[in-house]
């Protein structure tokens, strides 16, 4: 059994390679889709970084992906998943398409107003730490010119008060749910990587969740093709949860063993072991 896990940042993937060889699993990492072998499965773990800064290469990867699709291999979060994790866009039509409640989201112009009544979020179309993210007032225009290839890629999304004014990262991995965690709302601050988490974030099981939110993440799931990530999503003043963001490449809480019972780690590389198995048998 052999995996490609297929990244940017092969530093990131080190304690998952090291799950998976510990199960007697081969393993190669690296960005570079010319040196996968012809029996390997493909984990997908691209980062947005590479949208931001080498849409080029962003393209090639994403042609690869699509092209092992095509060859019927294995491929976790494949080539439509990867432009989802690109595209702030793309998941706002897809929340749409779900059927999900959401927050109202246009496509942003340079110099004009799309959502013009209210404050909005200035989002650029790939994410990560909130890099990019800004406040724009009532009537506030969108600035003119907007950084990165894709300016008509950039959202306005309508500023959401949560009732219970936290941020919901649901972390997910085979269409279940492994855990939520919960963050408090930061003044002017847009990253909350679970990578390095406030100590106010607070992990609940998945099955703390209500059956309405776990029926509504099944779904975006599903619609997004994505085995592995997390949504996040703000709870409206009704108490109905509104989905905001779709995260492909997600960060693991490092308190996340306490609520799960096992190294995350080990639970990710024992389903790509099953699902490997499932394939090859």
């Amino acid at each position: 059994m052999r995996f490609f896990i297929f990244t940017d940042i092969p530093v990131w993937v080190r304690p998952l390679a090291q799950a998976l060889e510990a199960r007697g699993a081969g393993v190669h990492v690296g960005d570079d889709p010319e040196v996968i072998h012809p029996g390997d499965f493909i984990v997908n773990r691209i980062s947005t970084h590479v949208a931001r800064r080498h849409p080029e290469k962003a393209e090639t990867m994403r042609a690869a992906l699509a092209r092992w699709e095509a060859e019927s291999r294995l491929v976790i979060n494949g080539a439509d998943c990867l432009q989802l994790g690109f595209s702030k866009w793309l998941q706002a039509q897809l929340l749409e398409r779900c059927g999900v409640a959401t927050a109202r989201t246009e496509r942003a112009q340079p110099g004009a107003r799309r959502i013009p009544d209210q404050p909005v979020l200035l989002k650029p179309p790939a994410g990560g730490f909130g890099r990019g993210i800004r406040r724009l007032e009532v009537g506030e225009p969108v600035p003119d010119p907007l950084e990165g290839a894709e300016v008509d890629t950039w959202i306005e999304q309508e500023i959401l008060e949560p009732a219970d004014g936290a941020v919901h990262r649901v972390e997910t991995l085979g269409g279940d749910v492994l855990y939520e965690a919960v963050s408090p709302i930061q003044p002017d601050c847009f990253d909350y990587c679970l990578a390095h988490a406030s100590p106010e974030v607070v992990l609940k099981q998945g099955s703390e969740l209500p059956p309405t939110i776990t029926a509504d993440v099944s779904r975006i799931l599903n619609f997004a093709r994505m085995d592995l990530g997390s949504v996040e999503y703000l709870l409206d003043q009704e108490g109905q949860a509104r989905f905001i963001d779709i995260n492909p490449v997600s960060s693991i809480h490092p308190e996340a063993q306490n609520v799960l019972g096992r190294d995350p780690m080990e639970v990710i590389a024992d389903y790509l072991c099953r699902r490997a198995t499932s394939v090859r048998g």
